[in-house]
């Protein structure tokens, strides 16, 4: 009976390790660390799983795919330099090479990868010059626009090579083939450039792009399908609402996706958000991903939106003491997102200092959170001894909670919470400007009644 067991866990192990896929490499010419393989969800990239590069810049992967679709290898950011897709299923083995802004597929590959290889290697030079815009040389039409026209009159010669014996990857192959040429067209016209072409220098390749029924749903598995997608409305829906924009896709999922890109941004309170929900639902439960977003920033906004409750977070002070905004219940709260580094922070620490001498004998808690990293620790130090700075220093580190959760992108950030910790204002007139006292004192006042 024992070898039986012992029998059947190895076959189970076998299985198990059969549903594997595995991806490796070496990456050069990099200024990353790490690197990342993603899943393509709704035409954007969904990290998967991350890992450092070795010394000589090997890497490897071991996923069990949720479904046999293209993924995504490349740097550690989600911009578009550095990031190469490749074709995995269940149980694949895949070797590539990656080189700066251009990859190429090494060893024995699976049939489908063979194919994207040759795909690869046929684009590779115009996807460099299309998408790598901002680092030199900087192409321009006029050595764009040849090169791309001899690769795009190759691809009808290419899609008749497409003869897997999978009929789901030529299918979503066929459709990258057109895909990719026409992103690298617009991508390409959309960037800037040291010279632009005018209108008599554009290629009659251009006057393709827009078809009926185009892009068709293949597009949200591909890499730059979201990119496609606003790029393709933008150019053809000119200066159209986005109703009319969304008109020119096909799908209601092409649409979902669309809409929640080009609009969240502008939402920036939960009533806004409420009303963009219902005015667009049709549109935004097409598909889990999108329903998972959108829920998420209903979260956010909740939280966000004045009177919602203040995200609780902990951090040690200078002394090493761990401090939590729980712990400030009761005062009103200003806190002050800053850096070392940031000259704009420094500027209104003087005023910052001032506001709170005038302030000291009121309930107001005077939070200040650094940015900086742990090797500046020291400078931090330095410079709250030398300035006599006051209140609650805080070191949060440059990635923490607090700027997650609140998105802060740019520095000094000043917020004012009340006593009960909800939120009054999530970017509060600075100390050098006279209604953030005026702020503080009306909130005082609130609490007082």
């Amino acid at each position: 009976m024992k070898k039986v067991l012992i029998l059947a866990a190895l076959l189970l192990s076998k299985v198990s390790f059969a549903q594997l896929s595995e991806v490796r490499g070496v990456a050069k010419n990099t200024n990353d660390k790490a690197i990342n393989l993603y899943k393509i969800e709704d035409g954007d990239m969904q990290l998967i799983a991350s890992t450092r590069l070795s010394k000589d810049g090997a890497f490897g992967f071991l996923i069990e795919p949720e479904a046999e679709g293209f993924f995504v290898v490349g740097n550690s950011g989600k911009s578009m330099p550095g990031q190469f897709p490749l074709y995995l299923k269940k149980g694949d083995k895949s070797e590539i090479a990656i080189d700066g802004k251009r990859m190429k597929f090494i060893g024995k590959q699976t049939p489908e990868n063979t194919v994207l290889s040759s795909w690869i290697n046929l684009t590779q030079e115009i996807k460099v010059k299309a998408v790598y815009f901002a680092e030199p040389p900087m192409s321009t039409y006029v050595d764009f626009f040849p090169e791309f026209t001899k690769v795009a009159s190759q691809a009808d010669g290419f899609r008749k090579t497409i003869k897997t014996k999978n009929a789901n990857f030529n299918r979503l192959m066929t459709s990258v083939t057109y895909f990719d040429l026409d992103f690298y067209a617009l991508n390409f016209r959309h960037t800037p450039r040291k010279v632009h072409p005018k209108a008599e220098d554009f290629i009659p390749y251009y006057k393709t792009i827009k078809k009926e029924n185009y892009p068709n749903d293949d597009i949200l598995s591909t890499m730059y399908g979201e990119r496609f997608i606003s790029s393709y409305v933008n150019e053809f829906g000119g200066k159209g609402t986005h109703e009319a924009k969304m008109n020119l896709l096909v799908s209601d999922h092409q649409k979902g996706v669309y809409i929640l890109k080009s609009r969240t941004p502008y939402i920036k309170s939960y009533p806004g958000y409420e009303e963009f929900v219902q005015k667009y639902d049709r549109y935004l439960k097409t598909s889990p991903g999108l329903q998972e977003e959108v829920k998420a920033l209903g979260q956010k906004l909740y939280m966000a939106t004045p009177g919602g409750q203040a995200r609780n977070f902990s951090f040690p002070d200078k002394d090493g003491k761990m401090v939590s905004f729980s712990d400030l219940k009761g005062k009103v709260v200003l806190v002050d997102v800053w850096a070392t580094w940031c000259a704009p922070c420094k500027q209104e620490l003087p005023f910052l200092k001032k506001l709170e001498e005038e302030l000291h004998d009121k309930d107001i808690a005077f939070v200040s959170v650094t940015m900086d990293q742990e090797k500046d620790k020291d400078k931090w130090l330095k410079m709250i001894n030398d300035m006599k700075l006051g209140g609650i220093q805080l070191f949060g580190g440059p990635q923490n909670e607090l700027l997650d959760f609140y998105q802060i992108a740019t520095i000094p950030r000043f917020m004012v919470f009340d006593r009960e910790g909800k939120i009054v204002n999530l970017d509060s007139p600075r100390p050098s400007q006279p209604e953030l006292k005026e702020l503080l004192l009306k909130e005082l006042s609130k609490q007082s009644l």
